[in-house]
């Protein structure tokens, strides 16, 4: 890839993810893997814990701080960031022979602001990685993922950091004796496609303020994300519907937004992965959405119908 493309590369994914940390409209603009990367991971093997095997990310202004090694089996990541714009970490396993500028290059495609580069983006992000998802979280609001680690090498990487000079992202290797220990979710979200409706997201169970939550990504051959922001008062899913078809397909975002929070939730998962996640929800309710675009048309999935109004226990 030369220069020129890595640069504008990174530009496209940029856009793309600070239009997913939107705050709303007094504050600024800043989504169980096997050896082989294409098989499905058990989604239902996360059991509770006294003591979880841990990893721990830090992103400051300084950079990001991460480990190198760690054992395979369950593994909870536990990041925080200090430094606003900066520390939305995910997870991902490459196949091989494939290197992060390969990478940079096929997500960048995948999520992009120009619907024409999205389905031929995804096809080249299917072919080079599993994402493995990772977390959306804010400075002050920390957050937990648990994944099904394999022994091999993964990569971990700030989505936000991604058209900087000097990119984040981290190798991790995993090897030795397993582990079994992890998060355990009280309710359950699938994004899925519903025959003769569309995407939907279906959550099972009860949804708690500060508990773990599962995501699971059904939807063939589209990554995608879980985010969660708080909405005004009144706030319908009709309402929502009107706001996310006015959205413009370039990023730029339309006035009277009825959201009045930070996103937090889950970065993007492939197909049939999932994660558990524990970010800090209050008891209040959210929209459940994603900014990512339909793999088949670069159409943002919200325009489809992939949200839904969630009430917090």
């Amino acid at each position: 890839m030369t220069h020129h493309r890595t640069k504008r590369a990174t530009t496209v994914l940029l856009a793309a993810v600070l239009l997913a940390g939107f705050q709303g409209p007094s504050l600024a603009a800043p989504s169980l893997l096997a050896p082989d990367p294409r098989a499905a991971p058990d989604v239902h093997a996360v059991r509770a814990s006294g003591t979880a095997h841990t990893v721990d990310l830090v992103s400051t202004a300084d950079g990001l701080t991460a480990p190198t090694t760690t054992r395979p089996g369950l593994t909870t990541f536990r990041a925080s960031t200090t430094q606003p714009g900066k520390g939305w970490i995910g997870l991902a396993r490459l196949t091989d022979g494939a290197g992060w500028g390969d990478f940079l290059g096929a997500l960048s495609r995948a999520l992009s602001n120009t619907p024409s580069e999205v389905p031929q983006g995804a096809k080249d992000l299917d072919a080079t990685a599993a994402l493995l998802g990772g977390l959306v979280i804010q400075p002050g609001l920390p957050g937990s993922f648990t994944q099904r680690l394999s022994p091999g090498r993964y990569l971990l990487f700030d989505y936000l950091a991604a058209g900087d000079a000097q990119p984040r992202y981290r190798w991790l290797t995993v090897s030795g004796g397993a582990v079994d220990q992890g998060l355990a979710p009280t309710a359950t979200i699938v994004s899925r496609n519903v025959p003769g409706v569309g995407p939907r997201f279906e959550v099972r169970g009860t949804l708690r303020a500060g508990r773990p939550l599962r995501y699971v990504n059904e939807i063939p051959g589209q990554v995608n994300e879980l985010l969660f922001v708080k909405i005004a008062e009144g706030t319908t899913e009709a309402g929502l519907k009107a706001y996310f078809d006015a959205l413009p397909d370039d990023g730029t975002l339309p006035p009277d937004s009825p959201f009045r929070s930070a996103s937090l939730g889950s970065l993007h998962l492939s197909t049939d992965r999932s994660s558990v996640v524990q970010v800090p929800l209050e008891s209040t309710r959210y929209a459940a959405l994603t900014w990512s675009k339909d793999a088949t048309d670069g159409i943002r999935l919200v325009k489809k119908g992939l949200f839904t109004i969630v009430d917090v226990g």
